[in-house]
């Protein structure tokens, strides 16, 4: 972990991933207290409320505006007039992780004064960065949930097809060719379009996780196929066999830890693959209901149509996020396959042309006393 944490300082983008994607997860767990309203408050007054928050005299504070037009919801700001908003102030009472009731919000109107639309709302008048932040909880952990099942797949089948061979083998391999032969997206339309369509959105929650872990499988299980058939050929392998060693014990504690560089590096790409589907079938009305919101479902309630966000640009603000958590796992997924490529092991110095022109001054320099300095003298 230190040689990785060395290495990840060389990678600007890397550093740059993990500052996005630690924040956005710690947000996530204190949805709730970040939070300054539930996703279902809606101010039916102010439909399409803009961004209110100013910094006014010093301090943040939530400028009031007034409605001018009722037909394409135009605001007009009030000059001079705002709310005061207090840092871990009251609001909404509320049970943190559904167990500790609270009152306090990392920002709340002071005394229920006027509301507080950091990213504005939506077409019922509700928080927009509220539903952002507790829609964020099925849209990132979709992707480790999904991941998680279909990695264990991925092992069980690949494992069991690479080190036994023969039938197995090829029984394993045709059906998850299967699987390969139909395109995802369109398989994952067909295997969602089967399910009732009343499901409540923890039954749907569910069954789009497995629909997606069960789609994502195959391609990683070949991969590993093909690893554990050459690694069963090892002298350590064929040692443990000769003990009497059980099989599956072989395959879990000897086989597997040989390959979970590839698996480590398979998790981080995954996890985008599957966040990036689930919105695709919230977006087409396939994924997450009503009351439930993610990131997909967002961007198909509020964008409807091009004049509409032309109109109220801040509706965008879901696909920013989703970008950002999708972008910053392929790169943190690439800097992975980079430090675990064996010329990274073998030759550790292939990342030199990276260096600084300072640190590599510093290195071309000879040691006192060293063989440059003993030919100088």
């Amino acid at each position: 972990m230190k040689k990785f944490l060395r290495y990840l300082r060389t990678r600007a983008l890397g550093i740059v991933s993990v500052i996005i994607l630690i924040p956005l997860y710690l947000v996530m767990v204190f949805a709730e207290f970040i939070a300054p309203y539930s996703p279902s408050t809606a101010f039916e007054t102010m439909t399409y409320h803009p961004p209110n928050v100013r910094f006014y005299r010093g301090e943040f504070r939530a400028q009031e505006a007034r409605v001018i037009n009722t037909i394409n919801w135009k605001y007009a700001r009030v000059r001079d007039l705002y709310g005061d908003i207090r840092l871990f102030g009251k609001g909404e009472p509320y049970k943190l992780w559904g167990i500790v009731p609270c009152e306090r919000h990392l920002f709340a109107p002071e005394d229920g004064g006027y509301p507080v639309f950091l990213m504005g709302a939506d077409n019922l008048g509700r928080d927009l960065f509220s539903r952002i932040v507790y829609g964020s909880r099925i849209s990132l952990t979709i992707g480790f949930i999904a991941t998680a099942i279909s990695l264990a797949l991925a092992v069980l089948f690949g494992g069991f097809s690479g080190y036994f061979g023969g039938m197995t083998d090829w029984a394993i391999m045709r059906f998850a060719e299967f699987f390969m032969l139909i395109p995802g997206l369109y398989l994952i339309l067909f295997l969602r379009s089967l399910l009732s369509s009343s499901m409540d959105s923890g039954q749907s929650y569910m069954m789009i996780t497995v629909i997606l872990a069960l789609v994502g499988w195959p391609g990683t299980a070949r991969t590993i196929r093909g690893l554990v058939h050459s690694i069963k050929r090892e002298e350590f392998i064929m040692n443990a066999r000769l003990e009497a060693i059980p099989t599956v014990v072989i395959i879990f504690r000897q086989i597997i830890p040989q390959i979970s560089s590839l698996l480590i590096v398979s998790i981080a790409l995954s996890i985008p693959g599957f966040i990036m589907t689930e919105t695709t079938l919230s977006y087409l009305g396939l994924g997450i209901v009503d009351p439930a919101v993610s990131w997909g479902s967002l961007i198909r309630r509020d964008i409807s149509t091009l004049s509409n966000l032309r109109s109220y640009p801040w509706l965008l603000m879901p696909v920013w996020f989703l970008l950002a958590v999708t972008l910053a796992f392929n790169f943190l997924g690439d800097i992975l396959r980079d430090f675990y490529d064996p010329y990274h092991t073998v030759f550790p110095r292939f990342m030199r042309g990276r260096l600084s022109p300072k640190k590599r001054r510093k290195e071309a320099l000879p040691a006192e006393g060293g063989p440059s300095s003993a030919g100088a003298l």
